[in-house]
């Protein structure tokens, strides 16, 4: 089962025993995900909705209504709460596949998490570092929801809730700051307004290079 070792070693990690999470997730990437030639495409529907998410909330800073990207006006959002206006970005960019609760949830959680101060959404107040910020975070909540499940019955191994959300904890950090690293310098560089396309093809890179990361974990 290509799942066992990667299991195995994060069991430990959670369990306290000795298990590194370097090394399982560097299983995770050589044999569980087979590699980053691989392992990345099983998420083009999250690379979809980052690059609309990210088009999205660059066409309404720049008083656009956001219609080339989600097929609707969005302009009325401004002036509603953030966590309204974060509930239908999301819901307008979910696929209509087995990903759309995940994607769903992990845009609303995103947009909250980069605008904690905030209480009404007004577009225009958006930089675009908050905007690259936001498509991190997304992707980042993405792929850690994806290695919790994949885990599976490894989180048995904890010995309590606090060490499960300490665990939690320490691999969400670890995939946050692989991303912010792999993502965040290319979406800068290239500045400004970037076709949908482009937003996709960068996140799937940056995806790439966290599991050649990975690859290399002992």
């Amino acid at each position: 089962m290509r799942f066992r070792t990667f299991r195995t070693e994060f069991g430990r990690y959670a369990g306290g025993e000795g298990g590194s999470l370097r090394s399982a997730l560097g299983h995770y990437a050589r044999t569980a995900t087979a590699g980053q030639a691989v392992g990345p495409r099983r998420f083009g529907s999250a690379y979809q909705a980052g690059g609309g998410l990210f088009g999205l909330l660059g066409d309404l800073a720049g008083g656009g209504d956001g219609a080339a990207f989600v097929g609707i006006d969005m302009s009325g959002l401004a002036g509603r709460t953030l966590g309204y206006a974060a509930q239908e970005i999301a819901r307008a960019l979910a696929p209509e596949n087995g990903d759309a609760d995940r994607i769903r949830i992990a845009i609303q959680e995103a947009i909250a998490e980069v605008l904690p101060d905030v209480e009404i959404f007004d577009p225009a107040a958006l930089t675009p570092d908050d905007i690259i910020a936001i498509l991190i975070e997304f992707l980042t909540r993405i792929l850690f929801q994806q290695v919790v499940e994949d885990a599976g019955s490894a989180w048995n191994r904890a010995p309590s809730d606090a060490r499960t959300a300490q665990t939690e904890g320490e691999l969400f950090d670890l995939i946050r700051i692989a991303m912010d690293r792999h993502l965040g310098p290319r979406l800068a560089a290239a500045g400004g307004r970037l076709p949908r396309a482009e937003v996709e093809r960068l996140q799937r890179s940056a995806m790439e290079d966290v599991w050649r990361d990975w690859e290399n974990f002992a």
